[in-house]
């Protein structure tokens, strides 16, 4: 069944490859300003697609609200499915290629694989901007040969999560609970982020990442894990306190 899924997985990616390789192509050679011009178009695009909606837009709508000559968007994509397959890319093929690494690396226990997928995965989200919800509103205007692999990705990131607790369970590291209702409630703690994140808050989004990521490795942690946890914390805790009443002592 692992064999099965890392194989589909796999899949995933070399479709993906195929699908995206025009876009790859439009953006060869490329340098930070080029770089950063292609993303305000995938940005702009994005946010038309979903308020004017995707077959109402033209590459001139997308050229004229970024200030640039219909001729000059040309040199970055040769037409909006390009800028369309770029977003499927970064949203769903870019993550499953990242998970298909982390279950190919059999150093790492099912937590390490977890807590690594749940922390980059929120990294990536927040450090989007808005284009990930935008995309999550544009899912049924994706053409049908980009919607399946899109679909299929997702599903291929709902199977790690199914797989990494469920290993976890096997292994003793997590405790007893359905996988299945365990990888959403893991997916939809990760995703609401987005919803309620601000740039101007008092977090990155890698701290905010990793609070998310104790929260949901905690609540799935087998008890004795927990409680080695907490007394390991009760510890520390003891000795910080050790450490200001020595200093205290040292004061005149």
């Amino acid at each position: 069944m692992a064999g099965s899924k890392s194989a589909s997985l796999e899949s995933v990616r070399r479709r993906g490859a195929r699908i995206a390789q025009p876009a790859r192509e439009a953006r060869q050679p490329t340098n930070p300003r080029k770089e950063l011009v292609r993303e305000q178009l995938i940005d702009i695009a994005a946010r038309m697609f979903d308020t004017k909606g995707y077959a109402q837009t033209g590459m001139g709508d997308i050229a004229r609200e970024i200030g640039l000559g219909r001729s000059a968007v040309y040199h970055y994509f040769r037409n909006k499915e390009e800028i369309l397959a770029a977003l499927v890319e970064a949203e769903a093929l870019t993550p499953s290629h990242q998970l298909q690494e982390l279950i190919d690396d059999a150093s790492l226990t099912a937590g390490i694989r977890l807590r690594r997928a749940i922390v980059e995965g929120i990294v990536r989200r927040l450090s989007s901007g808005s284009r990930f919800l935008l995309f999550s509103r544009l899912e049924a205007q994706i053409p049908e040969h980009l919607g399946g692999l899109y679909n299929q990705s997702r599903r291929q990131i709902y199977e790690f999560y199914v797989r990494c607790i469920s290993d976890g369970i096997a292994s003793g590291e997590f405790r007893d609970v359905d996988p299945k209702i365990a990888a959403f409630a893991v997916i939809g703690m990760a995703n609401w982020t987005s919803r309620w994140y601000s740039p101007a808050g008092p977090k990155t989004p890698r701290q905010i990442a990793e609070v998310i990521a104790d929260i949901a490795m905690q609540g799935l942690r087998a008890a004795d894990r927990a409680n080695g946890d907490l007394a390991a914390l009760r510890e520390a805790v003891h000795a910080l306190r050790g450490q200001v009443d020595g200093l205290e002592d040292l004061l005149p």
